[in-house]
């Protein structure tokens, strides 16, 4: 029996949907595996060091943990110092009670040429009276006479201590030559206003010279505020400590 063209087109419209269907279900299948490698990925980049990733990163070691350093203070000078001394020594502070040095009574040849070098110099501070005054070596006793030095005090016009005033030492010693800096105050055993040059780094004993050695004040800014004054030092352990006072006159 022969198929008339209507069986002809519904074999045809069989296989075609036949073969929608097929694409159909593969497209289904690959946009299902899509999503799941979409998911995959997707986890695997929240947390890249999960279970499911076959490259996890490397183990970052353990940070090491370090002491943390604790800054040691430093002194700092008054924001108006400008020098920087050399050679400044720092009182050490203890309780053992120290000498304080007393002037020596003033003779009248000695306060009249001081009061006319007073009247003459044009420095707001002059030397005190009766000074320089040599003395043992009361404050480095462990030393001995194994000491040599320069100590004195700054005094204003009341006779009240002057802190923060720069005090220079120069000249020559020894053949060697001489430049300390320190500032009024620190050297609180020759009084609240003292201050202290060591010359022990230059000579281990008294040495004798003569007028080679000065002492001088300066502002702050590096200005005089006294003549250089020059002075004598002996070789006897009993004149050891040179005393040197200054005092305001304007």
């Amino acid at each position: 029996m022969e198929k008339d063209v209507f069986d002809y087109i519904d074999e045809e419209d069989d296989s075609a949907q036949r073969t929608d269907l097929i694409w159909n279900i593969l497209t289904i299948v690959v946009l299902v595996v899509a999503l799941c490698i979409g998911v995959v990925f997707l986890t695997v980049f929240v947390n890249p060091t999960g279970g499911i990733n076959p490259f996890p990163p490397p183990t970052m070691p353990v940070a090491m943990e370090l002491d943390t350093l604790t800054p040691t203070p430093k002194q700092i000078l008054p924001p108006t110092w400008t020098l920087t001394p050399t050679n400044t020594l720092v009182p050490t502070i203890t309780n053992t009670p120290e000498p304080t040095v007393t002037l020596a009574p003033i003779n009248e040849a000695t306060a009249t040429e001081t009061t006319e070098d007073a009247v003459e110099s044009d420095m707001p501070f002059v030397l005190h009276d009766g000074n320089p005054q040599y003395i043992p070596n009361l404050y480095h006793a462990e030393l001995g006479c194994n000491w040599m030095g320069v100590g004195g005090q700054v005094l204003s016009l009341n006779g009240a201590p002057v802190t923060g005033v720069v005090v220079k030492l120069g000249g020559q010693l020894a053949g060697q030559e001489v430049e300390k800096v320190t500032v009024s105050g620190i050297a609180t055993k020759y009084g609240p206003a003292g201050y202290e040059f060591d010359l022990t780094d230059i000579v281990n004993e008294p040495t004798a010279s003569s007028f080679s050695l000065w002492v001088q004040l300066l502002d702050q800014a590096g200005l005089p505020m006294s003549d250089q004054i020059f002075f004598d030092t002996y070789q006897e352990c009993d004149k050891s400590t040179i005393i040197i006072y200054f005092k305001q006159v304007k």
